[in-house]
């Protein structure tokens, strides 16, 4: 028997050269996913400027005097991806109304819910402000945006109905 130390050179086939290419290609596209794509930001890791942001949240239906509870200075959380979403900057607090109709006339109404109050809520947070979007941590704030906040010794939940910019 003979001892052959002869070295075999590693010859690629069609399937290494596919196996390379779907590797660069995921490489390219998970640069291209953070970095964002030229002046239109929009990556994970896009430039944008800190900014003041004051944003207003209406919280609807709270049940008993739990609207009371919230004062100036509380710190929000979001309860459900647990991420920070402001300090409370002001309150105001209204009985709680609802659309409805009515029963004789086929109109609808505006009606006042029993032993629950809207809650009117300015919130300031350090936002990230881009040309798409402003941001507060990996919060997007939109107008319209469905929020479920969690204070001190309360929580409930409404949605974002305005927003300013800068320190006012």
């Amino acid at each position: 028997m003979e001892n052959d130390k002869t070295i075999k050179k590693w010859r690629p086939n069609f399937f290494d050269i596919v196996i390379v290419a779907i590797m660069a290609a995921a490489a390219v596209l998970l640069l291209t996913i953070i970095r964002g794509t030229g002046d239109t930001g929009g990556g994970i890791l896009s430039v944008g400027t800190q900014e003041p942001v004051y944003y207003t949240i209406e919280l609807q239906a709270m049940r008993g005097d739990s609207g009371e509870l919230i004062a100036p200075g509380d710190s929000l959380i979001d309860r459900v991806e647990n991420r920070p979403l402001g300090t409370v900057v002001s309150v105001e607090l209204r009985p709680a109304q609802m659309l409805s109709r009515d029963l004789i006339t086929g109109d609808f109404v505006v009606s006042v819910i029993p032993e629950r109050t809207d809650a009117i809520i300015v919130v300031r947070a350090m936002a990230t402000i881009t040309d798409t979007q402003i941001s507060i941590g990996r919060f997007t704030l939109r107008a319209g945006t469905r929020v479920s906040v969690l204070g001190p010794q309360y929580h409930g939940t409404g949605f974002v109905i305005d927003i300013e910019r800068g320190d006012s």
